[in-house]
């Protein structure tokens, strides 16, 4: 690990108040759709904290703390937030902020890292086994739409918040990310859609059963979209329509419409579509009463009242034909969702014929481009010798041939236990790398697995910092990281590294073992993290000196016990 000489580069709050380079805390409103009346919040691993306000001191949790009986509390770390009366749960890592309102509703808010963010989006709206190119089309889609988000200011009724968790935004599901979709965020990171220089404003529904719909059928306001026009889409249905049908009792109806303040017949003779869109799409509804007065409903209106009072497998779609029989509003349609913007389920035929994700994208939004900001072009990979690179800028030849150097070092001072090919990634803003590495901005650079994520370049430049005294140390984490197993302490391979790159001190270790893993893992301040570091770096020096690097080696290897003492 390195770090920023100086000053601290910017913190997490100031950050977002800078150009997001690509990438964000998101702050999702939790519970939206049954908004919950009693909360309890507890601890579900270690370094998870509450505090009264936002700038009072952080408290340990020791008991379960219940809402409203404490009127607001600000959180952070792995919670566990269980809403009593719906048996809803949410866990999850992150900053929180509850609040009991005087309506009796409690607001949550969940900020977390936009790459985190998206990967929840995606175990939420796609199926397991998506194919990777299709999935990862809908990791740029999901993490434009979370980009353009306007943050919503706080009110006396409601916390501020980016987007919520429902279907009405984007659904999402806390918890255990998949090895595909952590691949498809880890491989699209920071990159979005975008039509010149600003962000597209993009949509995607399940299935458009043939015909997309156009932005301006759905929302006026959008009309003049190039890229939003209905298109035919014949891999959206090579399999089926996705038909379906439906029958809501009249009752239903006409409780929905009072909630609704929709002023259609107390009694319903007959229902029928009396006007569509150009893709065939339900757009107004004529409820007629027994006197042949009628009463006009907007269809998507109609859909989405059902939704939210009924569920959303209803009126899964505006593609339908609809009339009375018995008491019963019956519907047969076809396709699911607004059907504007990328239909998923044509998406993944697309990649199951061998398309990619650009193609993907380039076919539902015509004329856009994938980008990570709005002056590049996107992730621009290459290698040289066994080291991969990826910037969004053209890397000079010395820089790479810096980054060659230093793994051969590496991998001479510390032999992986096989063969390991190094990435190298140049971020191109401070906040896309606190983004892709869950790292504060006072870091240099971040080394998980075989991965290397740095600074941008002009970082480097306007802190006098080594590159190249930076990726020998990072390669150095390349080499002996993969020649380790979940048993090897933290300690041991933070401070192998240190020793290994001529930065161990030659005073007795400063902390405690327990004290050196606690702060390795959760810092809350360069200050402690450096501390750290030294007390690992002192720790391995002084069992190198003690049993030899032979012995030292084995331990890290088989994570087998070591001496602490």
């Amino acid at each position: 690990m390195r770090w920023l000489a100086g000053l601290m580069l910017c913190s997490a709050l100031s950050c977002l108040a800078q150009q997001d380079g690509g990438g964000r805390d998101i702050s999702v409103a939790l519970f939206s759709t049954l908004p919950p009346r009693s909360i309890t919040v507890a601890a579900s691993g270690p370094q998870a904290w509450w505090a009264l306000c936002a700038t009072c001191r952080h408290q340990s949790f020791t008991t379960p703390l219940h809402i409203p009986a404490v009127h607001e509390v600000f959180a952070g770390g792995p919670l566990t937030v269980r809403d009593e009366e719906h048996a809803q749960v949410r866990t999850a890592d992150g900053r929180w902020h509850l609040r009991s309102e005087s309506q009796g509703n409690i607001d949550v808010v969940l900020t977390l890292p936009s790459e985190r963010y998206v990967a929840a989006v995606l175990m939420g709206e796609t199926p397991s086994g998506e194919p990777q190119e299709s999935l990862r089309a809908m990791a740029i889609v999901a993490r434009t739409i979370a980009m353009r988000a306007v943050p919503a200011r706080s009110t006396s009724s409601q916390l501020p918040s980016d987007i919520c968790d429902s279907t009405a935004c984007q659904d999402m599901r806390l918890g255990p990310v998949s090895s595909a979709v952590r691949e498809a965020v880890r491989s699209t990171a920071g990159k979005t859609l975008w039509w010149g220089s600003q962000r597209a404003q993009v949509f995607f529904s399940g299935s458009c059963g043939g015909t997309t719909e156009s932005a301006g059928a759905m929302w006026p306001e959008l009309a003049h979209v190039p890229y939003l026009r209905s298109i035919q889409d014949p891999y959206c249905v090579r399999k089926d329509r996705a038909s379906w049908h439906a029958e809501i009792p009249l009752a239903e109806i006409q409780q929905i419409a009072m909630r609704e303040g929709w002023h259609i017949p107390s009694h319903i003779a007959s229902a029928q579509v009396i006007d569509r869109t150009s893709s065939l799409r339900s757009r107004t509804i004529a409820f007629t009463d027994d006197s042949g007065k009628q009463s006009l409903v907007s269809a998507p209106a109609l859909r989405l009242a059902v939704g939210r009072s009924l569920g959303w497998n209803l009126i899964r779609s505006d593609a339908y034909d609809l009339r009375v029989r018995n008491g019963i509003l019956v519907l047969d349609g076809h396709g699911h969702g607004h059907g504007v913007g990328l239909c998923q389920q044509g998406a993944t035929e697309m990649a199951r014929m061998g398309r990619s994700y650009r193609e993907i994208l380039a076919f539902y939004f015509p004329g856009t481009k994938v980008r990570v900001t709005s002056t590049d072009e996107g992730w621009k990979q290459g290698s040289q010798e066994d080291v991969r690179f990826a910037s969004t800028i053209a890397l000079k030849p010395p820089l790479i041939e810096s980054a060659v150097s230093a793994w051969k070092i590496a991998k001479s001072s510390f032999p992986p236990r096989e063969q390991v090919i190094p990435e190298v990634i140049f971020a191109p803003s401070t906040e896309l790398f606190r983004q892709m590495t869950l790292q504060p901005g006072w870091q240099l650079a971040s080394t998980a697995g075989a991965t290397i994520t740095l600074q941008p370049l002009s970082v480097f430049a306007a802190n006098s910092a080594s590159l190249a005294t930076t990726l020998q140390h990072e390669m150095l984490h390349v080499a002996v990281e993969m020649s380790t197993n979940e048993k090897t302490p933290l300690w041991l391979r933070e401070g192998m590294v240190e020793v290994l790159a001529g930065d161990a001190p030659r005073t007795p270790p400063s902390l405690s073992v327990a004290d050196t893993e606690r702060l390795l893992q959760n810092a809350n301040s360069r200050h402690e993290s450096e501390a750290a570091h030294r007390a690992a770096a002192a720790r391995t020096r002084q069992l190198l000196e003690h049993y030899g690097m032979s012995t030292v080696r084995g331990w890290i290897i088989g994570g087998s016990s070591v001496p602490t003492d």
